[in-house]
């Protein structure tokens, strides 16, 4: 688990230029990393219920206006990021900086009991809630009992 932990921090690392956001960090606080979690859990619990509006106000400004619909944003996700809809289970490590964005990294189990890392970029907006600006998702050769 924590060479899977290294590579998801290192392609993190990578994906700098994919991920673009305006905050930088150099910790987080208790009350930002309460307000992560409960973001990313409750965009997942959305999925889960095919609530589209829910999953959706989850989602930062700038990809909201980019996807257009929360229609739109659920057929991404069922298309590209299947193993976060309708997860079979999920575990959170803490919220963290790398190189100076706001990453929530979770341990999802899809529906064929296959393990995956989803990295979510957060990003705290101008009335100081945070949302989610993108999911990178790594696919492990784990497999949950």
């Amino acid at each position: 688990m924590k060479r899977l932990l290294a590579t998801a921090t290192l392609l993190c690392g990578l994906a700098g230029p994919w991920w673009t956001s305006a905050f930088a960090l150099g910790a987080i606080t208790t009350a930002d990393a309460i307000a992560i979690h409960e973001a990313v859990q409750s965009q997942l619990e959305a999925l889960a219920n095919d609530d589209a509006d829910g999953a959706f106000m989850q989602a930062t400004l700038q990809k909201r206006l980019l996807f257009g619909s929360p229609d739109n944003f659920l057929r991404l996700i069922k298309k590209e990021y299947n193993p976060i809809y309708r997860s079979q289970g999920v575990i959170f490590s803490a919220p963290e900086v790398i190189h100076g964005e706001a990453v929530q990294i979770v341990r999802v189990t899809d529906g064929s009991s296959k393990v995956w890392v989803a990295v979510f970029l957060m990003v705290q907006e101008e009335d100081s809630s945070w949302k989610i600006d993108g999911c990178q998702l790594l696919e492990t050769t784990s497999v949950s009992i």
